[in-house]
């Protein structure tokens, strides 16, 4: 795993380089998560522009981007898409309820059915939401598995943040343990939500279908985006 503009985010990073259950890789480059970019130095949207990033998918609600804008708003090198999933912006009342707030992601369908039509649709894609955990969490779970990335490695990749957003984490350790508790990623969530997630789809493949999503997306996500 590469993680990218280091000095700039915490939690902007490549999902490249999982291998397969067939043993391909996925391609560096081509997918990149993070929590809001709201601040990017020059070198940094450079960087991006260069490694021909330009599609943007924002994860957040209407509220939130009028709350607080992305570094793209208005800026004509880069595409935005505004999705605005409402579910996950919000802390559960407890650690049980994190898995259940990740399935309830999965009913805005129409809205699932748009992000992986972008995603099929274009070459390189940075997608995001608040903190980079929740929301992007439960769609980096779904690309990984549509392209046949090991569960643990997805579990992993989820796990990372908890790395990645210390600073983040650690100013809510100052005044209120129980809301840290709940936000910091913990493996029981991932593993629940991709076991429940079997359970009542089947397949990712099922879901994508359920919701939308044509076969030759389906197809184009599986092929570009492995090597």
């Amino acid at each position: 795993m590469i993680r990218y503009l280091e000095n700039s985010l915490e939690n902007m990073r490549d999902i490249g380089g999982y291998r397969s259950v067939l043993g391909n890789r996925v391609k560096f480059g081509r997918l990149i998560r993070s929590n809001l970019p709201r601040y990017l130095s020059n070198d940094d949207i450079h960087f991006l522009n260069k490694m021909g990033v330009n599609t943007i998918i924002d994860l957040r609600s209407i509220e939130e981007i009028k709350a607080k804008e992305s570094i793209f708003e208005n800026n004509k090198n880069f595409k935005v898409y505004h999705i605005g999933i409402d579910i996950g912006k919000d802390i559960p009342e407890s650690e049980e309820l994190v898995p259940k707030s990740y399935m309830d992601m999965l009913t805005l369908q129409e809205k699932m059915k748009v992000i992986f039509q972008i995603i099929g649709s274009n070459e390189k894609v940075l997608y995001f939401c608040n903190a980079g955990k929740d929301r992007t969490g439960v769609v980096t779970a779904l690309i990984l598995k549509l392209l046949e990335v090991r569960e643990e490695d997805i579990v992993e990749d989820y796990m990372a943040t908890k790395d990645f957003m210390k600073e983040t984490l650690s100013k809510y350790a100052n005044f209120n343990n129980r809301i840290l508790n709940i936000i910091t990623p913990k493996r029981f969530y991932m593993e629940e939500f991709l076991k429940e997630f079997i359970e009542k789809y089947n397949s990712i493949e099922e879901y994508l279908k359920l919701v939308g999503v044509e076969d030759y997306i389906i197809k184009n996500i599986k092929t570009k985006y492995i090597e």
